[in-house]
């Protein structure tokens, strides 16, 4: 309750209309007493100069019958008058020269002598000795308030008989009347003076209530509205209101400094996202330096920024001409597809690339990204200089086009994706082998001690496959080293073409090739060997000046870590398991032994 006090006197309107109701209500208060104090007075003036009017009428009346000496008449007179239809009068007296009553219309006070500088009724006049030049006071007695009305009786000839002629004024008198009627108007008056004061007010309240309302507060309150839309970020609020001046100036100022606010907003997210688009490329392209694995993680980028339906990347084959890798990756679908494509097949198009799309890439046609008609897809080409690693095609869902601000992020895009590709290329250069395009040695040592590492905290084991091609002198001895080196080139497109993606084919050294198999499945690594085996056994050598010829090729399988759990002992492994299938005749897979079997042995 306290609360809610608080906030209805921390209220605008609240104190402005307090405000405005205290200045109302002390002005309206002043006016009504000053309109109060003017009627009391100016009745009271009124009586006053009627009862002197009154007063001189009763002298003159009186003055007949005490020119007579007749002092029963007098009284008579006296009575007649108090008693008559005026009911205002409460006595009559008449003073002698020395102050004694010698005629009133109350027996009791006839012989009285009042001396004017003790009697309380005659002081209003009298103060020590000092006449003041009066003939009206009004006197409170007791709390009833009366006007005496004091005429004094001069000399006049006829009045010698009795009185001297030096005597100026022979008596005075006292006209006491009551101000009861006057006293009654006057509340009356002050109680429709504060009736109408009061009627007023509310009525002003409720204009003044009403004008706050509609040209302060409302507004104000819809100011109040559009700062709290602004702050919530819709900077889109228009504030209306219905009034002018400067509340309207306010308004307008409030509208066009939100309209500001938003456009600077939208600047700063539109810079915060480059940023941050900028900031996710380099640091996606920036987790691996493989080419293998980028281009991956490329399509991916890609997909998530520009908001793709579907991308494909052609990868151009560095050992086989007008043939391409091309790499897949649709909306909703985490699997990457990997597809083989030559120039002279029958198939026309691969996902969303075309022939007519590579053949531009190879005729150096694309020098820069190009749009469809319809802006829903677009082709970028990713080279450098004499080198073009491939081109990516990327379409937008059905009825999207790309927008200006991914227009303007997708030669930034371009720019890092080539330079990825570009040192790529040179750590390709370093990790595969000039002949066959395989993997190193070095680089197999490199990659089996990450899985080792991995193991620990993955779980995930892998296998090892080592494959040598039985009888491989007789090819050097028989045809010479060349024509070995372009066998050793056939093998590694053979064993490139039969294994799964992920998994890291090398040359291991001469005629021999070993395989990381991800995952610890024995079962499907022997499928691998057994599928390279065959693909080897059937395969026949048709080279330049040497007749058509076969060879066969031996396997060896081993498991970590269900066989050995260091590198160092699962290479062994497989080089045992190979040996033992030279021994056991040749083109066949042999699975080193499980452990609990070899310790028996």
């Amino acid at each position: 309750m306290l609360g809610f006090l608080d906030e209805v006197l921390a209220s605008l309107k609240v104190r402005i209309l307090a405000g405005i109701f205290l200045i109302f209500f002390l002005a309206m208060g002043m006016v009504l007493y000053g309109v109060w104090t003017f009627q009391r007075n100016k009745l009271i003036e009124i009586t006053s100069q009627h009862a002197v009017q009154v007063g001189l009428i009763i002298e003159a009346g009186l003055r007949s019958s005490m020119l007579l000496n007749d002092r029963k008449a007098s009284m008579k007179t006296i009575l007649k008058l108090l008693h008559g239809k005026n009911k205002n009068f409460l006595q009559i007296s008449v003073l002698n020269k020395n102050g004694e009553i010698i005629m009133t219309s109350k027996p009791s006070l006839a012989g009285r002598v009042i001396n004017k500088n003790d009697e309380p009724a005659c002081l209003v006049c009298h103060n020590h000795g000092a006449t003041k030049d009066k003939t009206i006071a009004i006197i409170n007695n007791g709390g009833n308030s009366f006007i005496r009305t004091i005429t004094a009786i001069k000399g006049e000839p006829a009045c010698y008989r009795c009185h001297s002629a030096k005597q100026k004024v022979i008596g005075i008198l006292l006209i006491d009347s009551s101000l009861k009627e006057t006293t009654a108007m006057l509340n009356e008056l002050a109680m429709r003076i504060v009736l109408t004061g009061i009627f007023a007010f509310l009525v002003g309240a409720f204009f003044l209530n009403f004008i706050v309302t509609r040209f302060f507060t409302r507004p104000l309150a819809a100011l109040q509205a559009g700062f709290e839309k602004v702050g919530c970020g819709d900077f889109t609020y228009w504030v209306e209101v219905n009034c002018g001046g400067e509340i309207l100036h306010m308004a307008d100022a409030f509208n066009i400094m939100s309209r500001a606010i938003g456009r600077y907003v939208d600047e700063i997210r539109a810079r915060r996202n480059e940023v941050a688009s900028h900031y996710a490329i380099v640091q996606s392209l920036s987790q691996t330096i493989e080419k293998k694995k980028l281009k991956d993680i490329v399509l991916d980028l890609l997909c998530k920024i520009l908001r793709a339906d579907c991308a494909d990347f052609a990868l151009a084959m560095e050992k086989k001409k007008n043939t391409f890798e091309i790499v897949s990756l649709k909306k909703g679908d985490k699997r990457h597809y990997h597809t083989y494509y030559k120039m002279d097949s029958d198939t026309c198009q691969v996902g969303s690339i075309t022939r007519d799309d590579l053949f531009g890439l190879l005729n150096e046609r694309y020098t820069s990204p190009v749009y469809s008609d319809d802006g829903s897809r677009l082709l970028i080409p990713i080279q450098q200089k004499s080198m073009h690693f491939g081109l990516i095609s990327i379409v937008k869902p059905a009825g999207e086009t790309f927008t200006p601000s991914e227009r303007k992020i997708i030669p930034v895009l371009v720019h890092h994706i080539t330079i990825s590709f570009a040192n790529a290329e040179l750590y390709d250069l370093a990790i595969t082998d000039g002949l066959t395009s395989l993997y190193t040695k070095r680089y197999f040592l490199i990659k089996i001690n990450e899985f080792v590492e991995n193991f620990h905290s993955t779980k995930r084991g892998f296998c090892v496959l080592i494959l040598d091609l039985d009888h491989f002198k007789e090819v050097n001895d028989t045809y010479g080293h060349p024509v070995g080196d372009e066998v050793l080139v056939r093998v590694a497109e053979l064993v490139r073409s039969n294994v799964r993606h992920g998994d890291i084919p090398c040359r291991y050294g001469g005629e021999e090739f070993i395989i990381l198999l991800k995952g610890d499945n024995l079962m499907a690594a022997v499928k691998i060997a057994e599928r390279i085996r065959r693909s080897m056994e059937d395969f026949t050598f048709e080279l330049a000046g040497t007749p058509p010829f076969k060879r066969t090729l031996s396997a060896g399988v081993a498991c970590f870590p269900l066989h050995f759990c260091t590198a160092d002992e699962i290479i062994a492994a497989a080089d045992t398991a190979l040996y033992q299938a030279k021994r056991d005749g040749r083109n066949q897979v042999n699975v080193y032994p499980s452990r609990s079997a070899a310790e028996e042995a």
